[in-house]
């Protein structure tokens, strides 16, 4: 894609986001909805910490890609992990980096699979009348707990500190 072609789908995607931004904007309910919303609050940090887990995790596997096709970091970057880990196994294998593609498939796929089944969840109040995060395929856990959360945030660490240069 030309910087000509990038520029004018960065501005089409930028104009429709300020479209949607206008749209939306009178709908949101006041601010303090967001403290009043039902919630286990000893889920919310360990939420956050898979989610930036899963993002540094995003970040490594760019950092890869983009050195198999020679691109800076900084360059537009839109796959979703799962997209980027796929392919990053497909470079490693063209460029016969056998160290890449085992990483992709004993680490990467597997931290992507637990990292979905978090973002995919459903709430609901579980028998002993608190909120909770329940994954939608009934896989074990079907419901996340602390330490849940914790193990999913180290698999996606240990990806991102594992994947090969």
């Amino acid at each position: 894609m030309s910087v000509l072609q990038r520029r004018q789908v960065t501005g089409t995607a930028l104009a429709e986001a300020q479209a949607f931004r206008r749209r939306w904007r009178m709908a949101l309910p006041p601010d303090s909805y967001v403290d009043s919303m039902p919630c286990d609050p000893d889920l919310l940090v360990e939420l956050g910490r898979v989610g930036w887990a899963a993002a540094r995790l995003h970040a490594s596997v760019r950092d890869s890609i983009n050195r198999h096709q020679g691109a800076a970091s900084d360059q537009p970057f839109e796959m979703t992990l799962g997209q980027a880990v796929s392919s990053l196994e497909q470079s490693a294998r063209g460029a016969g980096r056998a160290d890449q593609v085992a990483w992709a498939e004993e680490a990467g796929r597997p931290a992507v699979k637990m990292r979905n089944a978090v973002v995919h969840a459903v709430t609901f109040t579980a028998q002993d009348g608190r909120q909770a995060l329940g994954t939608v395929d009934r896989l074990p856990p079907t419901r996340f707990h602390v330490e849940d959360l914790r193990r999913v945030a180290l698999h996606l660490i240990h990806a991102s500190m594992t994947l090969p240069a």
